[in-house]
């Protein structure tokens, strides 16, 4: 143990005597490993937070429609509810795209309607008044929920509660009460739906009335269940339940949509994505092996004179590989910590720009194991390439190295 102790010193003061030249040597080791780091912290950080994102989006529900049928109606619906444990309530859904009379101009917004069981699809909290509820749905009560940002677009700020926008729904008029107000969607909502889109929430009897829909005519419904794990199943076993109610089998007139299949495919694609960005990145250390070979060679062209003096002292071969070897493997293992401390710095500023430039919060995920699996890659690297220089330095008998 005391002998390798040895080599450690002379390794280190080998290193030490020719700092620029290490350096530079290391500087591919350290590029390499911290692309590595940087790339594994932020890919893993974006996944966990787009997958969040989509997760929220995703919610607990499915969507099954009929617009090429025939539509569902109210009795279906209930039916199939009662049918499954996972089934926990539904709702008709009428989205329309309309205007409203801001305070500097007109502005564009997506109505959403439904009955009070629509307050499951958004996972944003209230955070000022409440949700309309059977009462106001049963009496069609000129009401609605807003965003943040529709509020702020509309009246100048959040303090909308109790006040009125005047709606132009397809040419029809109404003025709608703000009776509550959620959170914002998050960015990711933003950049899939579009960032300039607020959005409205009411009763759906509210166009029931203003267009003479008639209300057990469904062709758009929502079904919540109990966990998001569920909505794929359910949402198979509701579209095979409504088209032999309808007997629209086998005609695809009956569809479904949820989004948490979709999640985990896109999660799986992220992963994929990070690691071929990663092996990419990795090609960086193998330049940087070849560097550590490039200055160990020339290490031991310089060194011969002491390595023939060292031989007929009574060095051994293997005394002079482990030497070399080590010398080697200490420069990429210094390059790695430093690659390593690079990508972490790297991760937080990429982090924070994402944070101050696109409101994003991307929080690099550190995996110390894989972390330190960089440093012991780094440091295996080096006594791969070191290998050769330091059999070539082995291999001196004491006279030739002494000629030299």
């Amino acid at each position: 143990m005391g002998i390798f102790l040895d080599y450690w010193k002379m390794a280190f003061f080998n290193v030490r005597s020719n700092k620029v030249r290490a350096f530079l040597t290391m500087l591919g080791i350290i590029i390499g490993i911290s692309s590595v780091v940087t790339i594994m912290s932020i890919g893993k950080g974006m996944s966990n937070f787009i997958s969040g994102s989509l997760s929220s989006l995703a919610g607990s529900y499915y969507e099954i429609y009929t617009n090429e049928g025939k539509p569902m109606n109210r009795k279906i619906l209930d039916n199939l509810v009662s049918k499954y444990d996972e089934n926990i309530s539904y709702t008709e859904v009428l989205s329309v795209n309309a205007t409203a009379k801001g305070k500097k101009e007109e502005v564009k917004i997506r109505i959403s309607s439904g009955s009070p069981s629509l307050e499951l699809k958004n996972s944003a909290e209230i955070v000022q008044g409440r949700y309309f509820d059977e009462f106001d749905y049963d009496l069609a009560k000129e009401v609605c929920i807003i965003d943040e940002n529709t509020a702020i677009e509309i009246f100048g700020n959040t303090d909308a509660i109790g006040k009125t926008i005047s709606l132009d729904i397809l040419g029809r008029e109404v003025d709608v009460k703000v009776l509550g107000i959620r959170k914002s969607a998050s960015a990711i909502s933003a950049l899939m739906f579009g960032g300039n889109t607020h959005t409205l929430e009411m009763p759906s009897t509210i166009l029931y009335n203003l267009f003479g829909i008639d209300p057990d005519a469904i062709y758009d419904a929502m079904v919540f269940v109990d966990k998001p794990e569920s909505a794929p199943q359910m949402a198979a076993k509701g579209k095979m339940y409504v088209a032999a109610a309808l007997n629209e089998r086998g005609e695809e007139k009956v569809k479904t949509y949820e989004l948490n299949s979709g999640v985990s495919q896109f999660s799986s694609i992220m992963t994929g994505i990070t690691v071929f960005v990663m092996l990419v990145a990795a090609i960086s250390l193998f330049v940087g092996g070849v560097g550590v070979m490039n200055i160990m060679l020339v290490s031991v062209t310089e060194r011969t004179r002491e390595i023939g003096i060292r031989k007929s002292l009574g060095a051994g071969t293997k005394a002079i590989l482990w030497q070399f070897l080590i010398e080697s493997g200490l420069i990429s293992l210094t390059g790695g910590v430093i690659g390593i401390i690079s990508g972490y710095g790297f991760s937080l500023l990429i982090s924070l720009i994402a944070k101050s430039a696109a409101n994003i919060s991307v929080l690099p995920d550190f995996n110390i194991a894989l972390i330190l699996l960089s440093a012991v890659f780094s440091m295996a690297i080096g006594i791969f390439f070191g290998f050769y220089p330091a059999k070539k330095a082995a291999k001196m008998t004491p006279i030739e190295a002494l000629r030299s």
